[in-house]
């Protein structure tokens, strides 16, 4: 071979190399493959109205009502039902609009998925199912090695 085919096949070598690399980074992944950039953009607004309805909604708390928040001697919902017998009036009406607004959002959202999404979330959530089960189901059988190997350890000992 002569000296300029060597480099043509270099140069054709690596710009495919160049061009897969670029297309296979091209690919969305999680819920980019799933929603179109308006629903992430939806999304996106919906999680900061309910931050910004948390922050809202924890700085009209009274000092007693945080107080309540942090007593850590009794349990989240013991913490729960007295937080919500302290409230104003103010606070629930409050929380009853944040609950109608991300309501809202939400119907707005689910407005605009389509049926093929809806397949793919299912199918999604599946996945991430089997998943959880597959880490849960590798994690007990390391934890009956683990105890398998203390066993062997004792009888060696003993």
């Amino acid at each position: 071979m002569t000296n300029m085919k060597i480099i043509k096949l270099t140069l054709l070598l690596a710009s495919m190399a160049f061009g897969l690399l670029a297309v296979a980074q091209d690919k969305p992944k999680g819920k980019d493959k799933i929603y179109t950039p308006e629903q992430l953009e939806m999304l996106k607004a919906q999680k900061a109205s309910v931050k910004e309805n948390r922050e809202e909604f924890k700085s009209s708390l009274s000092n007693e009502q945080l107080a309540i928040m942090e007593n850590k001697e009794l349990s989240v919902r013991e913490r729960r039902e007295a937080l919500r017998a302290s409230f104003t009036d103010a606070q629930k009406t409050m929380m009853e609009t944040n609950r109608s607004e991300i309501k809202a959002l939400k119907d707005a959202f689910r407005a605009t998925i389509t049926d093929e999404q809806k397949q793919l979330m299912r199918e999604r959530r599946t996945k991430m199912k089997k998943r959880m089960e597959s880490i849960k189901d590798r994690k007990e059988q390391l934890k009956e090695h683990r105890e398998d190997i203390k066993k062997r350890k004792k009888k060696k000992r003993g």
